[in-house]
């Protein structure tokens, strides 16, 4: 279905339907769409995506609330299944969610997203028909496994809103399971509160049937730190952007990823940090594997302004390519307006090395074995911040990707 049939014939199914300027918000955002008003030259949020993906599909949204889960495993220990991008309504002394409601419009319309030019942010607003509002309350010490799961065929469009409120710890590992033709594009605003120190994990590996356009827009005050890891194993196309604002001082934000591609499977990604405020800290390090004709990019931004003195911003990318037909193209960034900052960036991207494979053979380890040595010893610093079980999956992924690529 084209994307203007889309718009028309779908659009009692929208959230915020009765909200007049959030409808003059969409029905704007659609004419610069379908009148092509947007930078298709320079714009990162283009890249290495089909925009006939985008405009042209079948739109199917129908959940049933009753398929949504939350699981209580102990005190400090919450499952939480999101299903066809419905949550349960549920509230204890540790975490409060519901889903959005027409009333939420406020929070939608003071989304910290409106400085990006992002054509999938566009899409999100235009097609928006799920989110939910997940606030952890106050010196929560907690684990949450917050896992996303489609029906066939689904189009979930959602936007979500994480409060992380004062002096939290809490660690969050985030599962996508789609299983069949599912399209899911999907925005996280994140707020993390003051003295809070949050680890959020995030796990892809679904079948080249499904897409995920993954957005997310962490705001980080003062002496708050927020540390995510993307792994993404996915067979199907996935698009990792995540932004960070360091609004207070002493605020530290790492965004790290590692992403394992074959065949033609292609992945996106892009971080970007701007620093607000003074003695803040920042990380961006993303690592890819790629064989067969695969490709992907990493976009790195770190932006300094001039009162964010005594700034520390760091820059890496690294990738090896297993064949001549795949490709990765990085391109890190800095503007700095800061006079007192240490900011770094670099990027090393090649074949494996050949020595040292040899080296391994020559002790009589397979070639299997050796490529799994290289290649773990590659990932081996990002996996500090997995427990046993995160570790387990990451492992177990590597060697299904691992022994898919290499021959004897």
């Amino acid at each position: 279905m084209t994307f203007e049939n889309n718009f028309i014939n779908h659009s009692k199914e929208y959230i915020f339907l009765d909200n007049e300027t959030l409808l003059n918000q969409r029905e704007e955002t659609f004419k610069k769409i379908f009148q092509k008003n947007y930078d298709k030259k320079n714009n990162e949020s283009l890249k290495n995506i089909t925009i006939t993906d985008l405009s042209k599909f079948e739109y199917f949204y129908k959940p049933k609330k009753e398929d949504s889960t939350i699981s209580l495993i102990d005190n400090f220990n919450y499952e939480i299944r999101v299903v066809n991008g419905i949550c349960k309504n549920y509230e204890d002394d540790n975490i409060e969610i519901r889903n959005l409601t027409n009333l939420d419009f406020k929070k939608f319309l003071n989304q910290n997203n409106n400085y990006l030019d992002d054509i999938i942010i566009d899409f999100n607003k235009i097609f928006l028909n799920s989110g939910f509002i997940f606030n952890i309350k106050s010196n929560s010490k907690l684990k949450i496994r917050l896992i996303h799961s489609t029906s066939d065929n689904f189009t979930i469009f959602q936007n979500n809103f994480v409060n992380f409120k004062k002096n939290c710890d809490v660690q969050l590992e985030h599962y996508f399971n789609f299983t069949h033709n599912s399209i899911n594009n999907i925005n996280y605003n994140i707020n993390v509160e003051e003295g809070s120190v949050i680890k959020h994990n995030i796990f892809e590996n679904f079948s080249n049937t499904n897409k995920l356009y993954l957005t997310s827009n962490t705001v980080c005050e003062k002496s708050s730190s927020y540390n995510q890891n993307t792994y993404n194993f996915s067979e199907g196309f996935v698009r990792n952007f995540h932004h960070a604002l360091l609004n207070g001082e002493f605020a530290n934000a790492t965004l790290k990823g590692c992403f394992f591609l074959k065949n033609k499977n292609v992945c996106s990604n892009k971080t970007n940090i701007i620093h607000n405020a003074e003695h803040c800290s920042s990380d961006q390090t993303y690592k890819g594997i790629l064989n067969d004709h695969s490709k992907a990019n990493y976009y790195s931004n770190t932006f300094v302004h001039e009162n964010a003195q005594k700034t520390e911003g760091y820059q890496l990318s690294k990738g090896i390519l297993l064949t001549d037909n795949c490709s990765f193209f990085s391109k890190p960034e800095l503007k700095i307006f800061a006079d007192d900052v240490k900011c770094s960036h670099g990027s090393t991207i090649g074949p494996v090395d050949e020595s040292a494979l040899y080296y391994l053979r020559s002790r009589g380890i397979s070639k299997n074995e050796a490529m799994k040595m290289i290649i773990s010893s590659f990932i081996e610093e990002d996996l500090q911040n997995l427990d046993i079980d995160g570790a387990k999956i990451i492992s177990n992924n590597l060697s299904d990707y691992l022994s898919s690529l290499v021959d004897d």
